[in-house]
């Protein structure tokens, strides 16, 4: 993704995502707490908000012996798709790119919101909990910190989120 958030999507045509902003905290901070109620502020404001959580374990969201768990098993990366919802499976070692995603299913979003990615070189908002210290857990790049907030401080928040628009 170039600096103006233009990109060139997998056919060399050029596309433009949405300004993103990660989120990112040790587990346990109240990060998710806070990104809900700064996606609901967002929206009463008008803004079409999109959000993905990265999450670092294996998510099994398929049923074994399921139609779409045959087809992946069968060598097919699968689209489940309901009245209301939608999940893509595959069983390949490694998720597809954040700005991918984005473009597939958000293009049309004002901002999204992302929960963790913390490498994905997006503007990031650092929440901290002072109780809550994890030695395993390891700092973005400093370079891509926009902000550090108290995760009660939600105006703070949404006003670094306004200010990547």
């Amino acid at each position: 993704m170039t600096n103006d958030g233009s990109n060139t999507n997998a056919d060399g045509h050029a596309s433009t995502l949405p300004p993103m902003v990660s989120f990112v905290a040790p587990s346990g901070t109240g990060k998710t707490t806070l990104v809900e109620t700064v996606i609901a502020r967002l929206t009463e404001r008008g803004l079409r908000v999109a959000g993905v959580k990265h999450d670092a374990h294996r998510i099994e969201l398929d049923t074994e012996g399921k139609d779409s768990w045959r087809m992946r098993k069968a060598g097919a990366e699968t689209l489940l798709v309901g009245q209301n919802q939608l999940a893509w499976m595959s069983d390949e070692g490694t998720a597809p790119p954040l700005d991918k995603l984005v473009e597939l299913f958000f293009s049309d979003a004002d901002v999204v919101i992302v929960e963790g990615w913390r490498s994905a070189g997006l503007p990031t908002v650092l929440v901290q909990r002072p109780e809550v210290d994890d030695p395993t857990w390891h700092r973005p790049d400093e370079a891509r910190i926009v902000a550090t907030v108290h995760p009660d401080e939600v105006d703070a928040a949404v006003d670094v989120v306004l200010a990547q628009l």
